[in-house]
């Protein structure tokens, strides 16, 4: 056999020109969809118009074309219309916001997304709008200063809207740490890459909206628990993990591997990106099990109870509420998301 050029053994190692397949997902999480779901997206398409986000109908049509639409009433399935409503349209927004910067000048160059998220961030908050200073973000901060109303309006009390607003806004501001790693073209590791996608991947985000969308007032002392938090990061990284298969071939296409949880694991075990995808997949049914077992662990050891006064039955409706967001999540994303098929051909 004919000895491999060094840039076409890069090449195999990366699988380029090879077909890879995802896997069969069998996770423990329920998925539903809201019994409204035609009626939510009719009004994110609308909304999407109205506010700008985009300039035409053949924008909306676009997000209808490729699945975004859905999402949202696979992550809220039981909220009021109201609240499903505004997941939807935050959804459809941050898909936006990404696609901007995953492919255009923006992800790639951090000072110009820094002045771009800085506007962003200003009209989430509610500040005073004056003329965009980067092109293609007016109706992104439009859109932005609407949720932020509405979030308020909607939020079940001042604590959520605190933790809500931090959460959000550290994913929005994001969209500047991934351009910075792309700028550097450098590579992380693991657990680094994990650090850095527990933020960018909006999970602890969603985490949030799973409270709001059933009215699962956790206290903020359960919070406070060490057991809290390992379960949050568990989901934290269910959320990512399922997101990060999913996507590996459309990003690694695009050059993108670098931000991609089977990518980083590829190239971290020197292994090819179908090797990574099976890896990042173990690992996912890993960090699953985790949470499993640190539900059991809140089972038996109730945390303090709820507003209702039922010891532990706050935070027991909101893991159910969890579970829910989790699976609506890898449902979407394995079989509702026409830009994620099953087998892909990387370039």
């Amino acid at each position: 056999m004919p000895e491999q050029e060094p840039d076409e053994q890069e090449r195999a190692r990366k699988g380029l020109g090879q077909v890879i397949v995802l896997p069969r997902f069998s996770l423990p999480f329920p998925s539903e969809i809201h019994p409204d779901t035609d009626s939510v997206i009719a009004h994110a398409s609308q909304w999407a118009l109205t506010t700008g986000l985009v300039p035409d109908q053949e924008g909306v049509t676009r997000l209808r074309r490729g699945g975004i639409m859905t999402a949202g009433p696979r992550l809220a399935p039981r909220a009021s219309f109201a609240v499903a409503c505004l997941v939807c349209d935050w959804t459809v927004w941050l898909i936006v916001l990404d696609d901007l910067f995953d492919s255009g000048e923006l992800g790639a160059q951090p000072e110009l997304a820094r002045i771009a998220i800085e506007d962003v961030i200003a009209a989430f908050r509610g500040r005073p709008q004056g003329p965009a200073r980067i092109g293609g973000i007016a109706g992104i901060s439009a859109a932005a200063a609407d949720l932020g109303r509405r979030f308020t309006a909607q939020s079940p009390g001042p604590a959520w809207l605190i933790r809500f607003r931090r959460d959000a806004e550290a994913h929005i501001w994001s969209k500047v740490s991934e351009a910075e790693q792309r700028a550097a073209a450098g590579f992380l590791d693991v657990p680094s890459y994990v650090a850095l996608r527990r933020v960018t991947s909006a999970a602890y985000t969603y985490a949030d909206i799973a409270e709001l969308a059933e009215r699962a007032a956790v206290t903020e002392r359960a919070r406070q628990s060490p057991s809290w938090e390992w379960m949050l990061a568990a989901a934290a990284d269910v959320w990512l993990g399922i997101q990060d298969i999913c996507s590996c071939a459309k990003e690694v296409s695009a050059g993108d591997g670098g931000l991609n949880l089977a990518a980083v694991m590829a190239r971290s075990a020197g292994s090819t990106v179908q090797q990574g995808i099976d890896d990042a997949y173990r690992w996912v049914c890993q960090r699953a099990g985790d949470l499993a077992a640190c539900r059991a662990h809140l089972a038996a050891a109730p945390l303090p109870g709820g507003a209702d006064g039922a010891p532990g039955a706050a935070e027991s409706r909101y893991l159910d509420a969890l579970e829910r967001l989790l699976g609506g999540h890898l449902t979407w994303n394995s079989k509702d998301n026409p830009r994620y098929p099953q087998a892909i051909p990387l370039a």
